[in-house]
């Protein structure tokens, strides 16, 4: 079954509110956060602001982008289309017909800046600017057939999400891009490995080597971690990209720029075609300041949950009822916020009658949750560090009784990890990474260890503490969905992070965190 198309007449008829895309869809984000992070200090000064204009000119204009775009009002949330093509490793570069899309959605007024990835095999029925019907076929086609005005428009149909402006980017500049802002620290889940030494050439594509843990990425590792495709599926890149934005977000603010703003915003500008409304002052302008009033927000995606089918032309399609595309909808347009405290809680810290403390009810246990107990395993596994100047912790409980990723000392690394990570201060840090595979392939929990008692990634908790087994865990959410618990002691953190696609329940979480046992401890 096909999309169906909506009308921009009937967008008050829906709520408010895969395997698609490829690497290009965190870089579309990335170079979007960047450049309006960067951009955002021109609302200091109209001179900036003509900067900036001048830059996203040097880039080019997108024809025909004004049949597709609705201009919003002064304060509006609005809603940017990024487009990209894809060359993949053995492709010609004037091949550009894998091509990705990105839906970001700025709204001051709003839980989060959401970002919804539309998949390239999504299946459509559209019509071209000549009349001509085409399909139903991928969604990818309109690109080569109508540029980015077209795709707009099918994206605009087909989701009911009115869109105010479009960039495509040409990703030639993102090692410039990375690389300028001082590199990005990244939690990464996994051993990220390829050589092509020995392989056929049919079996050849993009080496990498990276390990496990938090670390400092530049340019061409950041663009090999981003670019990954092999050994999972769309969704778990997505996710994993997802998560790269994030940490930039983190870690930049517009302070960081605002010595020279224009360093970014020339790099960005050249290796990025917009539309003509957004290369003038005023709508530049009333871009920025919802980003300026947006900045402390959280960013969070949207993402749809593919059906898989095959056409009869023996392609492989992504497809959804009405029903889903609304809840996609309705959740790009108004995403939820972070949960509040449980109310058990919040009675226990305003007390009970008469000045009483309320004694909460009990909570879950491990083996309520579906965890495992796998202390001994764990024991075994932390010995495997060796000696560490830090206390080693490791859960009792996992997820699954199949335990850690195996003990590996062959070419492509091993498991546990341990190494060290250099901080802003020029200090090595010593940490370790466990390993939990869990759920599809490109699915992993992790738990970490580190020295280092501020790192980034740990920036901006949650308000929504809780204490298990006695120990106080800072929690850091992507909607609804916890993505890292972390407890810190006097030298150390540790947290668990989630997979990539967020498969532990939040119960799950934190009782994997409450159970961190001390290596050689009682």
């Amino acid at each position: 079954m096909s999309y169906q198309h909506y009308d921009d007449d009937r967008f008050d008829e829906f709520p408010r509110r895969a395997r698609g895309g490829t690497w290009l869809r965190f870089l579309l984000a990335a170079v979007l956060v960047i450049m309006l992070t960067a951009g955002a200090t021109a609302t200091a000064g109209l001179l900036n602001v003509q900067n900036f204009v001048d830059d996203l000119k040097a880039g080019g204009t997108i024809r025909g982008a004004e049949r597709a775009i609705t201009r919003a009002d002064a304060g509006d949330p609005q809603t940017l289309l990024l487009i990209g093509s894809d060359h993949r490793f053995d492709a010609a570069r004037r091949d550009a017909r894998s091509d990705t899309m990105m839906l970001v959605r700025i709204d001051p007024d709003a839980a989060a800046t959401t970002v919804l990835s539309i998949p390239r095999d999504l299946r459509v029925t559209y019509t071209d600017a000549d009349g001509l019907v085409h399909g139903p076929t991928k969604i990818n086609e309109t690109y080569t057939v109508g540029g980015e005005a077209l795709t707009a428009e099918v994206i605009r149909r087909t989701f009911g999400i009115p869109i105010n402006h479009i960039a495509n980017v040409n990703f030639r500049g993102f090692r410039e891009v990375i690389d300028a802002i001082g590199c990005v620290y990244v939690d990464v889940d996994q051993r990220y490995y390829h050589s092509n030494i020995g392989l056929a050439a049919s079996a050849q594509y993009a080496e990498i080597d990276i390990d496990p843990g938090y670390q400092m990425m530049c340019g061409q590792r950041a663009l090999d971690y981003v670019r990954y495709r092999h050994t999972d599926s769309d969704l778990v890149r997505g996710a994993r990209q997802q998560d790269f934005l994030r940490q930039i977000r983190s870690q930049y603010d517009v302070n960081d720029f605002i010595d020279d703003p224009h360093k970014l915003t020339r790099i960005i500008g050249r290796r990025m075609q917009t539309d003509k409304d957004l290369q003038s002052a005023s709508a530049l302008l009333k871009l920025m300041q919802l980003v300026a009033f947006s900045a402390s927000k959280p960013i969070q995606q949207v993402a749809l949950t593919p059906t898989y089918t095959t056409g009869s032309d023996g392609a492989s399609y992504v497809e959804a009822g009405p029903e889903e595309i609304a809840r996609v909808r309705k959740e790009f347009l108004n995403p939820d916020a972070a949960p509040a405290p449980p109310r058990q809680q919040q009675r226990a810290r305003r007390g009970g009658k008469r000045g009483r403390r309320a004694r909460a009810p009990a909570g879950p246990t491990p083996e309520s949750v579906g965890l495992f107990d796998m202390a001994q395993t764990g024991k075994d596994y932390a010995i495997q560090l060796g000696a560490m100047n830090f206390p080693v912790y490791y859960p009792r409980y996992l997820p699954n009784s199949l335990g850690y990723m195996p003990v590996n000392t062959g070419a492509e690394g091993g498991y546990p990890i341990a190494y060290k990570t250099k901080a802003p201060d020029g200090k090595m840090r010593q940490g370790y990474r466990f390993v939990v595979k869990y759920g599809d392939p490109g699915n992993f929990m992790g738990v970490q260890g580190l020295r280092w008692t501020d790192p980034p990634i740990l920036r901006n908790p949650s308000s929504d503490h809780r204490t298990v087994n006695g120990k106080k865990l800072d929690l850091y959410y992507d909607g609804r969905r916890l993505r890292l618990v972390a407890w810190r002691t006097g030298d150390a953190v540790y947290w668990i992070s989630n997979t990539l696609e967020k498969r532990l329940s939040n119960d799950q979480m934190l009782q994997i965190a409450g159970s961190l046992t001390r290596l050689g401890g009682r």
